[in-house]
C-alpha cells in the first residue's frame, strides 16, 4: 500500500456511538408494593446507617433492637419506639427530630428526617424480618452497567477469538484494572481514558501482526476478493465470531469502508482483512460487553455472553452461539449448557480469579513485614501462601466438590515444602499432588524466563521483561514441535536472540551472581560436545556461560576473570545423572566465587575460586538447544528455563524441585480453613491486629458492616509489649464507652486467631513471652446470643456451620458474577439464589448455577435503564 492506514484512522471509521435506551413502560405498582419499596429502599438504609450501631443484636442501648421487626415493634425500656400513624407519639421520631439521636454523630439530614416521619405517618410498614447493614452499604439501584473487559478477560478473549497469546504485551501496555467494592471487574469503575484507547490500538495491531490473516479469513468467507458480496460475507461471519453476535447493517457498512479504503490504496485482500480485524478488535463491541435492553430479557446472544463471562471469564464458544442462533438458550437446553460450562477447565480458572480478588491475594506480591520482627520472611514465602490458598480452594471446591462453607474448616491444605516447614508440617505426612508440575522462574531475581506457553509460531518470548532483547527466534521451525508442557526439539535447531542481549549482561554484572535453572527431558544419553541446552556464547570456544549435556553428565561453564574465555575449568555432575526423564537442573554461582550444580534438588558438584564477570563479551547472543555455530545440537523437551541475577540457596533449589504436597491436617488442630492460612493471617500486619483480622471476617465472610470511627478517635495501631497481648489491647477498646459499640462486633471474631503471629506462624506465646489464648465467644450478625468456643478449631466449626457465612460467600460470588455491588433491591433474588444453591449442596458449582439461572442474569432489572 502507498499509505498505510493507522490505528486511529481505523478507530475513527468504526467507533460506535452509544445507543440510548428508554425505560420500559410498566404497570403502576400497588400501594402495598410502594410501601414495601419505600421501607426497603429508603427507611431501612437510614436505620442501618444511623441507628444500628447502638440498637442491634449484641448492643441494645435502652433495651431497643431496631435490627429485627419483632423487637423494633416491641420497643425498649422506655416503651414502644414506633406508633404506626403517630410520629409525635413515637420515641424513634421524637429523638431523631430533636437531634438527640444518634449521639456523638452527625444528625439525620432534613430529607432523611422527612422519610422517617412520612413512613410512620403512612403506617410504619416493616417488610423485612431483619435489617442487615451489609445490605445497605451501596446507595444505588440495580442498574445495568456497560461492562468493559478486565485485563484478564481481554487476554482470554483475544486468545479464544484469534488464537494469539497477547498477555505479555497487554500487561505492559494496558493500565491496570482498578479495584472497587472489592473486585476489579466492578463495572462502574471500568472507565476508558486515552491510555486505554492507545493501548487497544497498539494491541490490535500487534495481534494482527501475529496472525496469518488469509488463513483466518478463510474460516469465514468462501471467496477472497474485494467483490462486495465477498467482503460482506467476510465481515458478517468474522464479525459475528469476533464481536460475539450478529452485526447490524450499519456496522457492516462501517467495516466495508475499511475494505474500500484499502482497495483504493492498492492494498491486498489480506491487508484489508487485517485492517478490518484491527477495527473490530478496537470496537466498543469487543472491548465492552454491550447490551441493548429490549423488553425485560437479554437477547440470546447477550445471554450467551453473560453465561460465558460469568462462568469462564471468556467469550461464548461455538456451541453457545449455535444455541443462540436457534433461540434455544432456555429451559432444559439452558440448564444443560450451564452444566457443560461448569465442567470446562475455564470454569476452574474463573473461580481462581474470584478467590484471588475476594481474598486480596495480590497484596502478597508486595508484602514486606518488619525484617527485625520476622527475619524468616522472604518474598517467596508470600508467593507460597498465595498458591496455598488457590490450591486449597481447588482441592475443596473442585477436587472434592464440598460445600463452600467447608472452606472455613476443611482439615486439608496444599503447600510447598518451604511453607510446610514454616507451618511445622512434616514432609513425610504430605502426599505429592497428582499431576503437579513445578516450573523454573518462580523465585525472585529472574532476568530471563521462558515457559514455552506460546503453543505455536517461531518466537519464544521472554516472560520476565517488557523489551524484546531476549526474545528467541526459532530459525528452523520444522525442527521443533509445540506441546502443552514445553517445546520438543526433535531435530538440530537454531533458537537464538537476534541481537546481543545487553540488558542481561548488565543485570548479571551488577551482582556477579547467577543461577541457570532448567526443567528438561533429554531424548537420549549419547549427546555430547557438550550438547548445548542453554548457551550465551560466540562459538565452541568462547562464551559467557553454557549449560550442556555430555552423554550421561551435565556440564556447566561460566566465564569469569579467573577462568579462560571458554569458562574452563567447567563443573560436571556425577556420571549417570542424565536420564530420559523430566529433570530439574540448576547451576549457581554466589558472590564468594563458589559454583554449585544441583540435579533434582540435590547437590551434585561444587567448584570454588571463580571470579566476577568483568571480562564478559558484550557481542554474544543467547540461545537454546545448540551452539551459535550450529554444531552442538541438543535434542529433548524444554519445559521451562530461567536465568537469575542471584544465587538460589540450597533450600530454594529444593523448593523449586519438590512438588507441592497435600496434607491431612487432622493431627494439626491449629490449622485448617482459610482463616488459618498465611494469606489471610498476614492481613493483621506486623502486630497481628485484632481489628484488621476481625474486620476481614465481618466484611468478607459475614458480609456485614460497621461504621467508620468518629473523627475524634485515635485509630493508630497499638503495639503489643510485655504484659499486654493484642487481646488485652482489644478488650480495652471493647470496654471503652466510645469504642465498644463497634469493636465488640468484630474484634472477638479474631480472638481465636491470637496464637498466630503477623506472618502466620503458630505459637503459645508471643515474642514478649505473653501467654496467648484461642478461646472466646462470637456474636454472629442477626443472632441474639453469643456462641462460646474453647479453641480455634471450634471457632472454625462455628463459622463452617453458620448459614450467615454460607450467605456471605454466596453474596460475594453474586457480586463478582454481575460485576456490581449488591443493592437492597437485589435481596429477594439473592435469597432465592442462596436457598436453591444450598438445596443443591452449597458447592461452588451449585451456587454458580443458581446465579446464572436467576433473574439477576436472565432478566434486566425492572424500572431501570442501561448505562
Amino acid at each position: 500500500m502507498n499509505h498505510s492506514l493507522r490505528g486511529p484512522q481505523i478507530l475513527a471509521i468504526v467507533l460506535l456511538s452509544w445507543i440510548g435506551v428508554s425505560a420500559q413502560a410498566e404497570e403502576a405498582p400497588s400501594e402495598s408494593q410502594q410501601q414495601a419499596h419505600r421501607f426497603e429502599a429508603q427507611v431501612a438504609p437510614i436505620l442501618s446507617k444511623h441507628c444500628l450501631e447502638c440498637h442491634a443484636a449484641g448492643k441494645t442501648e435502652g433495651g431497643l433492637n431496631l435490627s429485627r421487626k419483632q423487637t423494633a415493634q416491641a420497643g425498649g425500656e422506655s416503651g414502644k419506639a414506633i406508633h404506626a400513624g403517630k410520629p409525635d407519639d413515637s420515641l424513634l421520631w421524637t429523638y431523631i427530630e430533636s437531634d438527640e439521636m444518634p449521639p456523638k454523630r452527625a444528625p439525620l439530614s432534613a430529607d432523611e428526617k422527612q422519610i422517617i416521619k412520612s413512613w410512620i405517618e403512612e403506617g410504619a410498614v416493616w417488610t423485612r424480618e431483619v435489617i442487615d447493614p451489609g445490605s445497605h452499604l451501596v446507595r444505588q439501584s440495580s442498574e445495568v452497567w456497560v461492562q468493559r473487559l478486565t485485563m484478564a478477560e481481554y487476554i482470554t478473549t483475544v486468545q479464544a477469538v484469534t488464537g494469539v497469546d497477547i498477555s505479555f504485551d497487554a500487561k505492559r501496555l494496558m493500565p491496570p484494572d482498578v479495584r472497587a467494592d472489592g473486585f476489579s471487574n466492578t463495572a462502574y469503575s471500568q472507565t476508558v481514558d486515552l491510555s486505554h484507547v492507545q493501548a487497544y490500538a497498539e494491541l490490535a495491531q500487534r495481534i494482527v501482526q501475529k496472525m496469518e490473516c488469509g488463513e483466518f479469513a478463510a474460516r469465514f468467507a468462501d471467496c477472497h476478493s474485494f467483490d462486495d458480496s465477498c467482503v460482506t460475507q467476510l465481515i458478517q461471519r468474522m464479525g459475528k465470531h469476533v464481536l460475539r453476535g450478529p452485526l447490524d447493517p450499519w456496522e457492516v457498512e462501517s467495516y466495508q469502508q475499511i475494505a474500500k479504503a484499502v482497495q483504493q490504496e492498492k492494498g491486498t485482500y489480506e491487508e484489508a482483512v487485517g485492517y478490518i480485524l484491527e477495527g473490530m478488535l478496537q470496537s466498543p463491541r469487543f472491548v465492552y460487553r454491550i447490551e441493548k435492553p429490549k423488553g425485560d430479557q437479554p437477547s440470546q446472544y447477550e445471554l450467551a455472553s453473560r453465561l460465558s463471562y460469568i462462568l469462564w471469564g471468556a467469550p461464548p464458544d461455538e456451541e453457545l452461539i449455535r444455541l443462540a442462533d436457534a433461540g434455544k438458550l432456555n429451559g432444559a437446553e439452558l440448564e444443560a449448557s450451564v452444566q457443560r460450562l461448569l465442567k470446562d477447565p475455564r470454569a476452574k480458572s474463573r473461580s481462581a480469579q474470584f478467590v484471588h480478588e475476594w481474598l486480596e491475594l495480590e497484596r502478597l506480591d508486595s508484602l514486606r513485614p518488619n525484617a527485625k520482627l520476622y527475619p524468616a520472611w522472604n518474598a517467596a514465602l508470600g508467593n507460597d501462601m498465595r498458591d496455598e490458598t488457590l490450591a486449597f480452594f481447588d482441592e475443596v471446591a473442585w477436587q472434592q466438590q464440598r460445600p463452600l462453607a467447608d472452606l472455613m474448616n476443611a482439615q486439608v491444605t496444599v503447600v510447598t515444602p518451604r511453607l510446610a516447614r514454616f507451618y511445622g508440617l512434616k514432609a513425610t505426612q504430605g502426599q505429592p499432588l497428582a499431576g503437579s508440575r513445578q516450573t523454573a522462574g518462580s523465585s525472585s531475581g529472574v532476568v530471563a524466563f521462558y515457559d514455552f506457553s506460546e503453543g505455536s509460531g517461531d518466537i519464544v518470548h521472554d516472560q520476565s521483561r517488557s523489551d524484546s532483547s531476549l526474545r528467541l527466534k526459532i530459525q528452523t521451525p520444522d525442527s521443533v514441535r509445540w506441546k502443552s508442557d514445553g517445546l520438543v526439539v526433535h531435530k538440530p535447531a537454531r533458537i537464538f536472540t537476534t541481537e546481543p542481549p545487553h540488558a542481561l549482561i548488565e543485570a548479571l554484572q551488577r551482582t556477579h551472581q547467577i543461577t541457570i535453572e532448567a526443567w528438561i527431558t533429554p531424548h537420549d544419553l549419547q549427546q555430547n560436545g557438550p550438547a548445548r541446552i542453554v548457551t550465551f556464547s560466540r562459538d565452541t570456544s568462547t562464551r559467557n556461560f553454557t549449560l550442556g549435556q555430555e552423554k550421561k553428565k551435565y556440564d556447566a561453564r561460566l566465564r569469569t576473570n579467573k577462568t579462560d574465555r571458554n569458562g574452563m575449568p567447567s563443573i560436571s555432575s556425577k556420571d549417570g545423572q542424565v536420564t530420559t526423564q523430566r529433570t530439574h537442573v540448576v547451576y549457581t554461582k554466589d558472590d564468594d566465587g563458589v559454583a554449585r550444580l544441583y540435579i533434582d534438588g540435590k547437590l551434585s558438584a561444587e567448584r570454588k575460586g571463580l571470579g566476577d564477570f568483568s571480562n564478559w563479551d558484550d557481542d554474544m547472543v543467547f540461545g537454546l538447544a545448540n551452539e551459535v555455530t550450529g554444531d552442538r545440537p541438543w535434542l529433548g523437551t524444554l519445559h521451562s528455563v530461567a536465568i537469575y541475577d542471584r544465587e538460589l540457596s540450597a533450600e530454594e533449589v529444593v523448593v523449586q524441585y519438590e512438588p507441592i504436597r497435600r496434607y491431612d491436617l487432622t493431627s494439626y488442630p491449629e490449622r485448617g480453613g482459610i482463616l488459618t492460612q498465611g494469606s489471610t493471617l498476614t492481613l493483621g500486619g506486623d502486630n497481628a491486629s485484632m481489628v484488621s483480622r476481625g474486620l476481614f471476617v465481618l466484611h468478607e465472610l459475614l458480609d456485614s458492616h460497621v461504621g467508620a470511627p468518629p473523627p475524634c478517635v485515635d485509630t493508630s495501631p497499638v503495639p503489643t509489649k510485655k504484659g499486654l497481648t493484642q487481646r488485652g489491647i482489644a478488650m480495652e477498646r471493647i470496654n471503652n464507652a466510645s469504642c465498644g459499640g463497634c469493636h465488640s462486633r468484630f474484634e472477638p471474631l479474631a480472638f481465636g486467631l491470637e496464637k498466630f503471629d503477623g506472618i502466620g506462624a503458630f505459637s503459645d506465646k508471643d515474642r514478649f513471652g505473653n501467654p496467648l489464648r484461642d478461646d472466646g465467644e462470637i456474636l454472629l450478625p442477626g443472632t441474639e446470643q453469643p456462641v462460646k468456643y474453647e479453641t480455634s478449631r471450634q471457632l472454625m466449626e462455628i463459622l463452617a456451620s453458620s448459614d450467615r457465612v454460607r450467605m456471605g460467600i454466596t453474596r460475594k460470588l453474586v457480586q463478582f458474577a454481575i460485576s456490581r455491588p449488591l443493592a437492597a433491591s437485589d435481596e429477594h433474588a439473592v435469597e432465592q439464589i442462596h436457598q436453591q444453591a444450598q438445596a443443591d449442596g452449597g458447592t461452588y458449582q451449585a451456587v454458580m448455577q443458581a446465579i446464572v439461572l436467576s433473574d439477576l442474569v436472565q432478566k434486566f432489572p425492572s424500572s431501570e435503564t442501561s448505562r
